[in-house]
């Protein structure tokens, strides 16, 4: 069975068509009858996208009446609609994770690239720290490098 959303004006009109084996087992008629009557005028039926003859519901129920069985749960509008929307959500969830996998990817392709490169850098150099002499000897030889300056201040005054 198919089903499509025709909008006339400002409401939308749902189609529902059965292909004609759909159709035979709906109402439980034979195919060759359903053939019959599409070939003598009594009923009217189309082609799908697909090459298959498909008659709408209402025209079936014009020609033959309300069905005897109930349609299938499948195919209520609802569970058509929740399928459909599912569908389109499921392949545009794909999509995303296609695209993210491929920035992913590429990021991981640049990480591998900076890594390269930065071993082939050369080592910082290291930075010079006296250890020799503690902290309290290099104030008192900047004290005494003072004194030896007020010291010759001193003499050139006096």
């Amino acid at each position: 069975m198919t089903q499509t959303l025709v909008t006339r004006h400002d409401y939308a009109v749902t189609q529902m068509q059965f292909t004609i084996t759909e159709a035979a087992k709906l109402y439980g008629k034979q195919r060759k009858t359903l053939y019959r009557h599409i070939e003598s005028g009594r009923i009217s039926a189309g082609i799908r996208g697909d090459g298959k003859r498909v008659i709408d519901l209402a025209e079936l129920i014009r020609c033959y009446g309300e069905p005897s069985q109930a349609l299938p749960a499948s195919d209520t509008e609802s569970t058509r609609t929740d399928s459909a929307s599912d569908t389109l959500i499921n392949q545009a969830l794909l999509e995303e994770i296609r695209r993210q996998t491929a920035v992913i990817e590429r990021m991981s392709e640049r990480i591998e690239r900076l890594e390269q490169t930065l071993l082939t850098l050369p080592a910082p150099p290291a930075q010079k720290v006296e250890h020799d002499t503690p902290p309290a000897a290099s104030e008192s030889k900047q004290r005494h490098q003072f004194s030896d300056l007020i010291d010759a201040i001193r003499k050139s005054e006096g």
